[in-house]
């Protein structure tokens, strides 16, 4: 059974390296908090109850902040954007996988 410290260790990178998102235990689980300033109405919060939601929104967040990377640092095509995309995906799992075992 994976838990939620093993999930934030897969996760470490990202979470230090992004300014805009933060993620706090609470007596429910964990929450995802996402605030980009100077916007102030891009707040937005997740509970997650499980190890496994936190994994899915971590993994879901991370991916869309990757592929609006890559779409705006150059013209690649949609296939090329897919497979990088994929490759990041595949490497969460992955060190998922490993972290259960």
């Amino acid at each position: 059974m994976i838990t939620f410290t093993e999930i934030l260790e897969i996760f470490r990178e990202y979470l230090q390296s992004t300014s805009c998102v933060e993620v706090l235990p609470t007596k429910w689980g964990y929450v995802r908090l996402y605030y980009e300033e100077p916007y102030c109405d891009s707040f937005e919060a997740v509970l997650c109850r499980t190890p496994e939601e936190l994994f899915e929104v971590l993994l879901d967040h991370t991916l869309a902040e990757q592929e609006y990377r890559v779409s705006e640092a150059s013209l690649k095509s949609e296939k090329n954007v897919s497979e990088i995309l994929k490759a990041t995906r595949d490497f969460y799992i992955t060190k998922l996988q490993k972290s259960g075992e």
